[in-house]
């Protein structure tokens, strides 16, 4: 079993991660540090928080990075996500962000026909591995994976380097991404859920993520979607 915390302090997302990956032990982080996320996609954020509370704190970490990507606005708000209402032009600085985002976002879909709304809702995962009997685990599971792309090994001077080779290595990765597809409705339906829910209409539920509970909305969102395949990779190392 391995132990890893979460590069947040956010104890309900820290439980939402050990409800669904019951193998190891995920616990928030201790306390929140400064993460400059300037890179320019979501797993590219995802690794530099996983790696900084990873070397903050000299025990794994997990981070997440996730955000609604509108095909009608070239993939915007995407890693903006958070802030878009205060990104010019376009600014909208009510205090309440989730109000302002969702009110921004309908303003530059206005007059958008509703065949041409569709979007998509990102997640990607980055566990970083710095224990050494873990480091060991992750790449017994690398040499029995099909899809290699999933892992990374690094030396202590940060260089990228091959699971089989003689070096020592000293950092371990994996990293993923999932989507949940929908498309943008007119207006909000649903008081449940967060940020873009209400507006987020879900074919395969027939309804927005606001209007499901919080195991069903687990069951299609981009999130849910992630951790799940997380959890298929990671329990190839559960004796």
């Amino acid at each position: 079993m391995m132990k890893f915390i979460l590069a947040s302090q956010n104890a309900h997302k820290a439980q939402e991660f050990a409800s669904a990956i019951t193998s190891h032990t995920i616990e928030p982080a201790p306390h929140g540090i400064d993460v400059d996320e300037n890179e320019n996609s979501f797993l590219g954020n995802a690794r530099l928080k996983a790696r900084a509370y990873a070397k903050a704190f000299q025990c794994n970490a997990l981070a997440d990075d996730s955000g609604l990507c509108v095909d009608a606005l070239n993939g915007a708000p995407g890693i903006h996500s958070q802030r878009f209402a205060i990104i010019p032009p376009d600014i909208d600085d009510d205090p309440d962000r989730t109000a302002a985002n969702n009110r921004k976002l309908l303003r530059l879909l206005d007059g958008v026909p509703q065949e041409k709304r569709t979007a998509h809702f990102a997640c990607a995962l980055c566990l970083v591995i710095v224990q050494p009997e873990d480091i060991k685990e992750i790449v017994k599971l690398a040499s029995l994976s099909n899809d290699h792309a999933l892992f990374a090994f690094f030396d202590k001077n940060n260089r990228e380097i091959d699971a089989s080779s003689k070096e020592i290595i000293a950092r371990a990765e994996i990293a993923l991404e999932a989507h949940a597809p929908g498309r943008i409705l007119t207006e909000c339906h649903g008081k449940a859920g967060f940020g873009y829910d209400p507006l987020f209409y879900c074919p395969e539920t027939q309804c927005t993520f606001a209007e499901l509970t919080q195991q069903q909305k687990l069951a299609v969102s981009h999130r849910g979607r992630a951790v799940k395949a997380l959890k298929t990779v990671l329990s190839s190392s559960t004796p």
